[in-house]
């Protein structure tokens, strides 16, 4: 029997104890059958005498009646936990000794945990429409659920073929009131010992998710049982022994109904994967300095920790999360670094949060009162400090010049045996990790200590020497990142085959055969091009499927009647937009359920369904992907929004606002029309996040709403990042791209096409409509130009439903462009989204048509009321 063969007995044995029943005697002899098996593992030598006592206990049970047999039940419980510490300790010290090695490919392993990520993927979504009553996708989740299990099995997966196992048995029962909850959580077991079986680590103990699901009525709500309704870690039974059942003694019982159980699963879950997520940032932030986006994100989690810790009322943990947000937002008004003794700060709070979290486990498992933790005022008061611009005691090492991390950390205070960090490097070679972050997983040192040592090291270490983006790439999947290079190495192919076909030199030759060859060389390109963009389309389905989950959840977190319907899941986008457009999605869809959809009582008094409905829906318009989020609930309210943002001194007239530039103010950061900020909502976090994501990708949100009939969010993409269709156009000496998907024609005006008003500026009008005419030298500040539009061409392009037209001296020739960013030095300039490299080598800027469309309005001479200066642009417009 092997040690994982091993666990799985005992976990069976675990569930069989859980299941037995003294009146029982079949229920009796599977758990004398199981000891028997379990005794003869050599890892169950160091639990010997709990197994005969096991033993002794169970042959006492037969003579035992009433609460005597229960009671004698429960002692075995005990022992049986006690037998799963030693059996995990035995393998934990059987893998330090390297008595173990890997029996599967890990790249095998990775390719199933791939695979099987995908698949609970769909089956949550088979398991949503068979709680309401689709037979066929009843059918789908059985198979899979089956197949699953069969190559868990291949694998030695033991743990997840049980689990597997026991949701088919769940599958073949009458649906219940939880029946759907039951099998969610699963899901997510299966997930996570997936994800487990991908970064080689062991199996999580399927004790608790396995009692789970062989309950057939809900779990009740005395603590004991209570607790399997948490997956996302381990519970185990207390032994008299250990100390949750010795603070059980001590602590008057808490009853907790199921729901308050699940609600606390997932909150433990969520806190605990967030937590690690600040490890992982503030390490980064050791390596490579603060960026905003690293601050946003670290001030979003403990913005989300306290929101969700206040509402289970869980004070210690929300007066925590609440003075690191706090602290952190001085951060991101600049008026605090986030460096050396901040950073310290941040993780203690982690650190603090994390013995928290564990308290709060411990209380839900023995069903008694959290547990109060120490010094928590202590690191208040220094979050306090920090945040009112108090110095802050300086923590820096001793910078140690040449050392590598693993000398530093081997050195005294840390002294980490030169073995574990020997170990670690040979498990980096599987893991991929960092040193730091592979003894982080191996419990030899804590973050904090990985980040001091961090410190030292780039104490004489130039930041600038470090790899720009490598964690990223590190963080992707290995298929993913050769089709990556495949489609970076085409677009300089294209390039390159652009300038050679243009070069002078070339051109000038007269010969059919070269012109024949260059034509081919062109074509082959293009089609390479086109290829590899076809190879990182992939269907929104996954994103969308997680949105539906989620809407479930949040409906009955909310005590709404709520139903998402969506529609055009096999609409393909780029994988890289695919993954960053789920975070927008997630807002967009809280908000909707959130503060869009009323409470059913209300929607029944204005004489709607109780049922609200969130439609998600995808499609192409246009040469570009079109994601909504559309709800029939109350709508936004423009006087609301407008009386907030002009306390905010966003804006000083709102009656000369345009309802879509007043709705458009909800993407304001910070903005919120919450009457103050409390512990779940208020800081106006969450939009702003929508528009600075969906901003990355080069697109847009627009709003259309009616009060009292609901809301529509409507997100605008590009197809892909990588490419674009331009119209190349010359404005001067300066040469410009204009998106081919924004262009309607290009005209010749003459001079009875021109008007001119003091209050708009100059106009040309179009068949009978007046347009506005703007100049991109004035815009652009370019010398040169053409002044007289009779002498030039007017592009007439659309953007967010308006019509202008644009002034260019020529337009040179239309041609697909690779995409260059154009650094982070100039990323916030508003009328550029990019630059190309053109068949001369010279640099062309591609225009950012969503910004200028917003400059319909001009002042009293004619020109955009805000122009890009000269000097931002000379630095990509040089020849």
């Amino acid at each position: 029997m092997t040690t994982p063969q091993a666990l799985a007995v005992l976990d069976e044995l675990a569930a069989a104890v859980m299941a037995a029943d003294p009146s029982d005697a079949s229920s009796i002899e599977q758990v004398a059958k199981l000891l028997a098996q379990l005794r003869t593992h050599p890892l169950a030598q160091d639990a010997a005498g709990l197994i005969d006592r096991c033993s002794a206990q169970l042959e006492a049970l037969s003579e035992a009646e009433g609460d005597e047999a229960q009671s004698a039940l429960d002692q075995i419980c005990s022992n049986v936990s006690e037998i799963q510490r030693c059996l995990e300790a035995a393998q934990a010290a059987e893998k330090a000794a390297g008595a173990s090695s890997p029996l599967v490919d890990p790249a095998l392993m990775r390719e199933f945990a791939d695979g099987a990520r995908t698949s609970l993927d769909e089956a949550e979504t088979e398991i949503l429409a068979a709680e309401q009553g689709d037979e066929e996708a009843l059918g789908m989740l059985c198979r899979r659920i089956h197949t699953l299990k069969g190559e868990s099995g291949v694998l030695g997966l033991s743990a997840s073929a049980t689990v597997c196992h026991a949701v088919e048995e769940v599958l073949q029962r009458t649906p219940g009131a939880d029946w759907a909850d039951r099998l969610l959580r699963a899901c997510d077991w299966l997930r996570s010992a997936a994800i487990d079986a991908a970064e080689g680590r062991p199996e999580p103990s399927a004790t608790t998710i396995l009692h789970y699901l062989a309950k057939q009525a809900p779990p009740p709500a005395p603590a004991a049982e209570a607790a399997l309704a948490i997956p996302a870690a381990e519970i185990r039974i207390a032994a008299p022994s250990t100390p949750a059942v010795e603070a059980t003694c001590q602590q008057p019982r808490v009853e907790r109904d199921e729901e308050t159980i699940a609600l606390f699963a997932e909150f433990l879950h969520e806190s605990e994967d967030g937590l690690g997520r600040v490890d992982q940032v503030l390490m980064n932030v050791e390596r490579e300095g603060a960026d905003p986006e690293a601050v946003n994100l670290l001030f979003r989690i403990f913005h989300t920790i306290k929101g969700v810790a206040g509402a289970l009322e869980v004070q210690q943990v929300t007066s925590l999360a609440h003075a690191t947000e706090s602290m952190l937002n001085r951060v991101r008004e600049g008026k605090l670094e986030l460096r050396g003794p901040v950073v310290d700060l941040v993780f203690d709070s982690t650190e603090m949060a994390a013995s928290m979290m564990r308290k709060v486990r411990r209380g839900i498992e023995t069903g008694t009162e959290f547990e109060l933790t120490e010094g928590l005022q202590g690191l208040l008061d220094r979050l306090e400090a920090a945040r009112q611009g108090a110095p802050v005691a300086e923590s820096q090492p001793d910078p140690l010049p040449g050392m590598r991390l693993g000398e530093i950390l081997s050195m005294p205070p840390l002294d980490v045996p030169s073995a574990v960090i020997d170990e670690a490097l040979k498990a980096q070679k599987v893991t991929g990790r960092r040193l730091g972050e592979e003894l982080i997983a191996q419990g030899a040192v804590k973050p904090k200590q990985v980040a001091q040592a961090l410190r030292a090291q780039n104490a004489v270490v130039d930041p600038s020497t470090g790899a720009q983006g490598h964690r990223l790439q590190e963080t992707i999947k290995v298929d993913l990142a050769r089709v990556d290079s495949l489609v970076e190495m085409i677009g300089e192919l294209v390039i390159v085959e652009t300038m050679v076909a243009h070069a002078p030199e070339v051109v000038s030759l007269t010969s059919p055969r070269v012109q024949n060859y260059l034509s081919q060389l062109s074509k082959i390109t293009r089609d390479l091009q086109d290829v590899g963009m076809r190879m990182r389309m992939v269907p929104v389905r996954g994103v969308f499927q997680k949105m539906a989950r989620m809407a479930r959840d949040l409906g009955k977190k909310a005590d709404k009647q709520v139903q998402l319907i969506t529609s055009g899941e096999g609409t393909e986008m780029d994988r890289s937009m695919v993954e960053q457009v789920g975070d927008p999605l997630v807002h967009m869809i809280r908000n909707s359920l959130d503060h869009g959809l009323e409470p059913a009582e209300d929607r029944l008094r204005v004489g709607k369904p109780a049922m609200g409905t969130v439609r998600l829906s995808a499609f192409h318009e246009g040469g570009s992907i079109v994601i909504e989020v559309a709800d029939d609930g109350r709508g936004l309210d423009r006087e609301t929004i407008a009386r907030k943002a002009l306390s905010k001194g966003l804006i000083s007239d709102p009656d000369k606002l345009t309802d879509a530039e007043v709705y458009n103010l909800i993407f304001a950061p910070g903005f919120s029309t919450a009457a103050q900020v409390t512990e779940i909502s208020g800081r106006g976090v969450g939009m702003d996040v929508v528009k600075r994501n969906v901003e990355k990708m080069r697109g847009r949100v627009l709003i259309s709403t009616k009060r009292g009939e609901g809301t529509t969010f409507k997100i605008v993409l590009p197809l892909t990042l990588a490419i674009i269709d331009g119209m190349l156009v010359r404005c001067g000496e300066e040469r410009y791209i204009l998106p081919t998907l924004s262009i309607i024609e290009s005209i010749q005006p003459d001079a009875s096409m021109l008007v001119s008003f003091a209050s708009k500026g100059e106009l040309v009008n179009v068949r009978g409509e007046i347009l506005p005419l703007m100049r991109l030298d004035r815009l652009f500040v370019v010398a040169g130009a053409q002044q007289d539009p009779t002498r030039g061409l007017v592009v007439i392009v659309e953007s967010l439903g308006k019509k202008l037209g644009l002034l260019v001296d020529e337009v040179i020739t239309q041609q697909q462009v690779v995409i260059k960013s154009l650094g982070t030095g100039l990323a916030n300039i508003r009328f550029v989204s990019g630059a190309a490299i053109l068949s001369d080598g010279r640099v062309g800027l591609i225009l950012n048509m969503a910004e200028i469309g917003g400059l319909a309005g001009l002042d009293e001479v004619g020109r955009p009321k805000e122009r890009a200066t000269r000097e931002q642009f000379s630095q990509v417009c040089a020849p």
